[in-house]
């Protein structure tokens, strides 16, 4: 008789693990889940992002899209300073304004002690009259739309060439434009619209030099851990030159006081740039 008991309850805890597995959120593993939209869903128009982000020493999460699933093109989506223990809304987000094709969601939930937690899950965004970044094949005879000859996704960066070889290469800031000019000599071979320092995070002017580079790097301060900052120029101190993933608004001072710039636009005056290179950050 006593076999027999020892033999069901063993029988029980053997059930009772088995439940528990069966009922225990698969996002418990790893501190988060994109619950909605689904791995991959088709997504068009506007969609609810929505999932989990929770750990015992939550700092942070960050939404992302990952152009293509590259991780050099990613696009900051949303952030939030408090947990999602249960499933809630990340975001509304417009898909219409990405390209169509396949992409990846990426989730980070940020711990206090800065290590994150990564989580991914792709989508194909497939809006009517959306353009692909992604070219047809190469017997695909039908002809592309005009308006999608007239209007690129993405535009090159280029730079002028024609510049005298000797002439030396330095950067300028003017703070009041939101404006980057890089110079050989004194022929401006490229310009654009940056982000500087917000109110309370001052850009600081003067004359300097780039003395470290790094292709990705990880910025932290307070109120902001940020990884994977791309094609990182660092100037004086803790300011830089680099490209921001996590906003579109260049043009207006949002940054802690480093200069922001559009990847592929950080990443072709990284190139261009060397350590040395002057950089001249003036108000007016």
């Amino acid at each position: 008789m006593m076999i027999w008991w020892r033999q069901q309850l063993g029988r029980a805890v053997v059930l009772a693990i088995m439940l528990l597995a069966v009922a225990t959120p698969a996002y418990a593993e790893h501190d988060g889940a994109i619950v909605a939209p689904e791995a991959d869903a088709i997504v068009a128009g506007t969609v609810t992002v929505e999932g989990i982000a929770t750990h015992p020493t939550f700092r942070k999460w960050q939404l992302d899209l990952l152009i293509d699933g590259d991780s050099d093109r990613a696009t900051f989506l949303a952030l939030g300073e408090k947990p999602l223990a249960t499933q809630a809304s990340f975001l509304k987000w417009d898909t219409t304004l990405y390209p169509n094709g396949r992409h990846i969601l990426r989730l980070r939930v940020v711990h206090s002690n800065l290590n994150y937690a990564e989580i991914f899950s792709p989508v194909t965004i497939a809006n009517q009259g959306g353009v692909s970044e992604k070219p047809a094949p190469a017997n695909e005879e039908a002809k592309p739309e005009p308006e999608a000859e007239t209007k690129p996704t993405t535009e090159p960066v280029v730079f002028r060439t024609d510049a005298p070889e000797d002439g030396e290469r330095w950067i300028e800031i003017i703070i009041a434009e939101q404006k980057l000019i890089a110079w050989q000599g004194d022929v401006p071979v490229f310009e654009t619209i940056v982000s500087t320092g917000k109110p309370g995070w001052r850009t600081l002017p003067g004359e300097f030099a780039v003395y470290r580079k790094y292709e990705k790097t990880r910025m932290r301060g307070p109120g902001y851990d940020t990884p994977d900052v791309p094609w990182t120029m660092y100037y004086s101190g803790s300011f830089a030159i680099h490209g921001a993933y996590w906003h579109n608004n260049f043009g207006t001072p949002v940054s802690h006081g480093c200069v922001n710039l559009r990847v592929p636009e950080a990443k072709a005056l990284y190139e261009w740039s060397s350590v040395g290179t002057r950089v001249v950050v003036r108000n007016q």
